[in-house]
Order: structure tokens, then C-alpha cells, then sequence
């Protein structure tokens, strides 16, 4: 019995890198690769889900983490790993709190990817080992030097200054136009980079270290 692997990225590269890496596996074959989630539910209607299906997070039109909180009911048979570029903890545990299987970062290697797919389909969570990596240092180093200024991304820096400003998550993502989930992340990103254990703590660091200047 095959197992049908599928992709969602807008890359149509990666579809086809993985499509490569399982060519020749006497028991993974591969479904199909899609740029979007309408694509892919399409072909679910015609011909039935995936049995594992690697999502992408950041999708032009969708939002990587909110499809997988919504497939996960819909079609309950349909293992999810999550597949990016980032490399953020705090956006690691925001995906796998939805109930994906996996998470994988998009310079994996043939044999990572086998072990990835082998390890879900056991019933286990896979987690890429660079990103486990990073995970324990955060662990290690979490209480940080008061000097250092943490790196956000010109994003972070929209969603953290709405927040200095007072507004909800409702009203940040009708500002920046993307979803509640997506200002969610950010938020937690934040409050990963900067130390800060809450909304108030993170206005403190950003206003004391000039975060939104």
C-alpha cells in the first residue's frame, strides 16, 4: 500500500524537491504538489485527502498555520507537517499547538524528510533537529543580558508598535490586513525575542529599549 505524500507552497521548486527525494521509496509516493489551498481541496473532493500533506506557513493567500487548524477536522486521516523557512521557537510552537504532526524547515536532507515522514506516520511528532536545537537554547539562554536588543522584522515592528498603541488583536490584523492568527504568532515572537512574559512586560522592553523607534 502506497502512502500519498502532498505539497501546498506557492515554490513550485519544493513540490518538486520532495517529489524527487520520495521517487524512488518502495512505499511513499507522491500526491501532488499546490500553490494554494483552494487547488488542493479541489483535488481532495476528486480524489480523497493525502495521507501526509507538507504546508507551507507563509502562503500568499492563506496562512499556513490557520489551514492547518482547519484541515485537521475536516480530514482527520491527513497527518500535517509543517514546512518553512523560519526558524523562530515561538512560531514552532504556535503550529504544533494547532495538532500538526511535524515540523520541518526547507533545507532538509532525503534521509531527514524519510525520518520525518516514518516518525508521524508512527503516531510520534516529528521536529526538525536544527529547530530542536534552537528550541534548547532558548531553554539555556532565556535570561539575556538587559543590554541586548532583540532583531524583529519589519512586521514584527508594525504589530509591536499597535500593540505600545493600545490596540486588540481584532484591530491589528484589520490594520496590517492578515489574519488574527498570523498578529497572534508575531505576538508570541515577540514575546519569545524580547524575554517578556506578558503584554505589559512587552511594551515595557520595547519602549525602554526602543524597539519602535
Amino acid at each position: 500500500m502506497q502512502v500519498k505524500i502532498a505539497v501546498l507552497d506557492d515554490h513550485t521548486l519544493i513540490a518538486e524537491a520532495i517529489s524527487s527525494l520520495i521517487a524512488d521509496h518502495p512505499i511513499y509516493s507522491f500526491y501532488g504538489g499546490f500553490s494554494n489551498s483552494y487547488e488542493l481541496e479541489q483535488n481532495i473532493n476528486q480524489q480523497g485527502h493525502p495521507d501526509v500533506l507538507l504546508l507551507d506557513i507563509n502562503l500568499p493567500k492563506d496562512d499556513g498555520i490557520e489551514l492547518c487548524r482547519k484541515f485537521i477536522p475536516r480530514f482527520p486521516g491527513m497527518h500535517i507537517i509543517m514546512i518553512t523557512g523560519l526558524t523562530q521557537p515561538a512560531i514552532v510552537k504556535s503550529a504544533m499547538r494547532t495538532g500538526a504532526s511535524g515540523f520541518m524547515l526547507k533545507n532538509i536532507t532525503k534521509d531527514e524528510i524519510i525520518n520525518g515522514l516514518d516518525t508521524v506516520l508512527r503516531g510520534e511528532k516529528y521536529v526538525h533537529r536544527e529547530i530542536q536545537q534552537l528550541i534548547v537554547n532558548e531553554a539555556l539562554y532565556q535570561h539575556r543580558s538587559t543590554d541586548y536588543i532583540p532583531k524583529l522584522t519589519r512586521r514584527e515592528k508594525e504589530v509591536l508598535q499597535l500593540i505600545v498603541q493600545e490596540m486588540t488583536t481584532q484591530e491589528i490584523a484589520a490594520k496590517l490586513y492578515i489574519s488574527i492568527n498570523t498578529v497572534e504568532t508575531h505576538r508570541a515572537s515577540l514575546l519569545q525575542k524580547t524575554g517578556a512574559k506578558n503584554i505589559a512586560g512587552l511594551v515595557k522592553v520595547a519602549i525602554e529599549k526602543g524597539l519602535t523607534d
